[in-house]
């Protein structure tokens, strides 16, 4: 697995009103309509794995009917921005868009572990991925960011609404294992299907199968870089 490098030290020097001007700009670009191809056949994800100041990109490609994988692909990185809730794109959005370029074939919809439209500024790093790669995204996380919860779903694929000032900004879904995951449309692609595509993917875990999957490939190879 190479070392790649990406330039996402620009973004260290500016101010928070900095980023969030460019959160604002680029949000004026997003689109929560379905601009996928229909039916959808492929099924990409991209996860995360961190070592220290760098990190692992895993991404995986499944088939949407029977998720048996397509493509594979990790890269290592360098990471020169800190955590910072609601600015993660400037720290994690870079490596996902460099292992996204890499692709030979894109699929029809990527999965990103990280928050879309349910977001302060409707603008969390799925949504500014989708617009930086020009195609549709779903936002996917462990845990809520921005919103608020009305009721927390009890049953297997049941999926309630994340509000913001009685607008719906998101879904809250509980999946067959754990507890409730917080999705959000990212780019060029409506609530409605973001909940649809994300309750198909269910299976047995907490996460939907091609973001579980490109989880457990970014976290194995975490440990074969860490024996390395």
């Amino acid at each position: 697995m190479a070392l790649d490098k990406v330039n996402n030290q620009k973004y260290q020097m500016l101010t928070r009103e900095e980023l969030i001007n460019i959160q604002n700009n680029l949000s004026r670009d997003l689109i929560i309509t379905d601009l996928f191809a229909k039916p959808i056949r492929k099924i990409g994800a991209v996860d995360l794995s961190f070592i220290k100041d760098h990190v692992i990109a895993a991404y995986v490609c499944v088939n949407y009917e029977n998720f048996e994988i397509i493509e594979k692909k990790t890269a290592l990185t360098r990471l020169d921005f800190p955590y910072w809730p609601g600015f993660l794109w400037f720290r994690e959005g870079p490596p996902i868009v460099k292992i996204i370029k890499s692709l030979d074939v894109l699929p029809d919809v990527f999965m990103i572990n990280a928050h879309g439209l349910a977001h302060p500024r409707r603008f969390g790093c799925a949504s500014h991925v989708g617009v930086k790669i020009q195609n549709p995204t779903i936002g996917i996380a462990g845990s809520k960011l921005f919103g608020e919860v009305i009721k927390i779903p009890r049953k297997f694929g049941d999926a309630e609404p994340l509000k913001s000032n009685h607008e719906t900004i998101g879904y809250i879904i509980k999946p067959k294992i754990g507890q409730p995951i917080y999705v959000s449309p990212g780019h060029m692609i409506s609530l409605e299907s973001t909940v649809k595509i994300t309750i198909n993917c269910l299976r047995n875990h907490r996460l939907p199968e091609p973001l579980y999957l490109s989880h457990r490939l970014a976290e194995s190879r975490k440990i074969i870089h860490s024996m390395s």
